[in-house]
Parts: C-alpha cells; sequence; structure tokens
C-alpha cells in the first residue's frame, strides 16, 4: 500500500518477471493460511505485531548494510504519515484479518479482501476522479460478489470454530479491508518516505508495535511458555510470515512495480485469493461451498475489469 515510481516498462514478460510475478502469486497467496496456521497456538495480535517488529529489524538491517545509514532519515511529517499507516494498515486491517481467521476461513477470508480494487476506486470517485464505464461495471460486479459471499448462507466456519462468530467476523474483515483501501488511497496524499522500502520499514515497526499495544487490551500477555507452547506447525508458519511473507513477497513486488506495468503487477489481487482457497482446502480441508465459488467468481470478475480500467497501487497481507 505504497506509491512508489514505475521505471521504464518492460514490453515483454521476461523470465525475471514471470518469476517474480509467481513469487507474489504463491507468497502472498499462502500468508492467509500461514497466519491460520500461527494462531493455532500462538496469541493472534501478539504474533502477528513481533512479526512485524522482526521484519522491521531485518529490513532495517538491509538497508544500513547496503544504502547507509542516511536512508532512514526521514522528516516528521513522513514519520507520523508512517504511524497513520502502519497503524491503520498492519495494526487495524491485519489486525482484524488475524482476529478474524479464528473463525472465518482463510479462502473466504482472501476472496473478501480480493475487493481492495474496488473500495479505493470508491475512494477515488468520491474526490472527483472519474473512472470509466468499464470500472463501475467491475466496482458493480465486486460488491455483488462481496454481498454473496458475506450474507446468510454464503460460507461456513473454519473447522472447529463457532458457526455463531463468523458472520461477525466476515463483517469485521470487510471494515478492515475498507480501511485498508482507505489507507492506500491516502499514501498518494500525505508525505511519505521517498523510498518505498523505507516507508515500508516503518510501517511494520509501527504497525507492529500498534498490534503488540492492542494485544494488551485483548487480554494477551508475552511470556517465554508462548514460545514453548506453539506446536512446531506454528513457529515455522510464523519464521515463514516474517522471511518469505514480509520480506520476500514484497520484494518481489517492489521489483515488478519498477520492471514491468502496475496493470500487470496488480494481477495479484485476483490470483491470490484462488491460491488461498486452494491452499485452505488442501491442508486445512476448509468448507467450500458453492455460494463461495459463484461470490469468489463474480468478485473476481469485478476485481479484473477494475485493475483493467484503473491504476492503482495496493500492498499485499
Amino acid at each position: 500500500m505504497v506509491r512508489c515510481a514505475v521505471a521504464t516498462v518492460t514490453k515483454r514478460i521476461t523470465p525475471k518477471v514471470w518469476i517474480a510475478l509467481v513469487t507474489v502469486y504463491l507468497v502472498w497467496g499462502s500468508t492467509y493460511l500461514g497466519i491460520a496456521l500461527v494462531i493455532k497456538t500462538a496469541p493472534p495480535l501478539l504474533s502477528m505485531g513481533l512479526r512485524f517488529v522482526a521484519a522491521f529489524f531485518i529490513l532495517a538491517l538491509i538497508l544500513l548494510i547496503f544504502k547507509g545509514k542516511s536512508v532512514l532519515k526521514v522528516t516528521r511529517p513522513e514519520l507520523m504519515s508512517s504511524v497513520f499507516l502502519g497503524g491503520l494498515l498492519l495494526g487495524f486491517g491485519l489486525g482484524n484479518l488475524t482476529l478474524a481467521e479464528r473463525y472465518v476461513p482463510s479462502g473466504i477470508a482472501a476472496l473478501i479482501i480480493a475487493a481492495l480494487p474496488i473500495w479505493v476506486t470508491i475512494f477515488q470517485r468520491i474526490t472527483g476522479v472519474r473512472p470509466k464505464r468499464i470500472t463501475l461495471v467491475g466496482i458493480f460486479l465486486g460488491l455483488i460478489g462481496v454481498a454473496i459471499i458475506v450474507l446468510p448462507g454464503g460460507a461456513g466456519p473454519a473447522p472447529g470454530a463457532d458457526p455463531s462468530k463468523v458472520k461477525f467476523w466476515m463483517f469485521m474483515i470487510l471494515i478492515g479491508n475498507i480501511a485498508w483501501a482507505f489507507g492506500t488511497f491516502m499514501t498518494q496524499r500525505i508525505p511519505i518516505p521517498k523510498d518505498p522500502f523505507v516507508l515500508t520499514t516503518y510501517e511494520m515497526l509501527f504497525g507492529g508495535l500498534a498490534l503488540i499495544i492492542a494485544s494488551f487490551f485483548n487480554g494477551e500477555r508475552f511470556k517465554v511458555e508462548l514460545i514453548t507452547q506453539m506446536s512446531p506447525t506454528s513457529k515455522w508458519a510464523w519464521i515463514y510470515l516474517v522471511l518469505i511473507g514480509s520480506i520476500v513477497g514484497y520484494g518481489a513486488y517492489i521489483w515488478l512495480l519498477n520492471n514491468t506495468s502496475l496493470s500487470l503487477a496488480s494481477t495479484y489481487a485476483y490470483v491470490n485469493p484462488v491460491i488461498a482457497v486452494m491452499l485452505g482446502l488442501i491442508v486445512l480441508s476448509e468448507p467450500v461451498d458453492w455460494p463461495l465459488f459463484l461470490g469468489g467468481a463474480v468478485v473476481l470478475s469485478g476485481v479484473a475489469l477494475v485493475v483493467s480500467g484503473e491504476r492503482f497501487t495496493n500492498l499485499g497481507q
């Protein structure tokens, strides 16, 4: 969810572009499963907060080694923008998603979040940006698809979850996604660090701290016993989210933005949910009913039209 300058666009899809695309598709599509595996035996908000703080230190170290100390110097307005974006995107948006995945299957969560380009375009329309007709059709289709998924009968609970809480947390994912879209929209209107990796580094720090603070109010406490109580699967999933989800996936996306068209890079918005649904079905045996297929197909069709008609900038989970 950062704004970055797009370099000269390549006219053809080179092997490197394909590798980066597949990386973003697989990595960001798998983070929903990763979160679900972590929170099976770890406190949801605290584990995600520590994930982003750890990613902050790794990214900051990489920047210091390759670009020197001066790269992390930002102005006060840029720092405040980083606090705002980190708290809104990772603190509120990702925090909602993490809490929700205790009840909502990861594939369904991914399909709800797939509508992100639609919300971004709506915010742009509110401020006077007139979308193309194809974009309006995409928005209409996307909203219908989201309604099919979240309305009663659209989806069942995650395996072993309380069915009575599914609808509420699906709604909270939707609210968090709209907040994420607002953050995407605002990155073009507030002062942010010129280097997108610097912005991401500070976002992870402040987003991680926001999640850790929120975890305290959620009754979560950091104890050494928490680490020993985590299953090996949860531990490896957490490490995967730090190193692969937060660093490799985003690094591949940034490379794409500077080496190919934004429209091509943005195709992850409707490929990732397919990956997430497949992984949830295969690994977690998550329920897949016909309303999910129908709603998901409608959402992805709408997103495809929006992406083809508009240009937006976005960050994955």
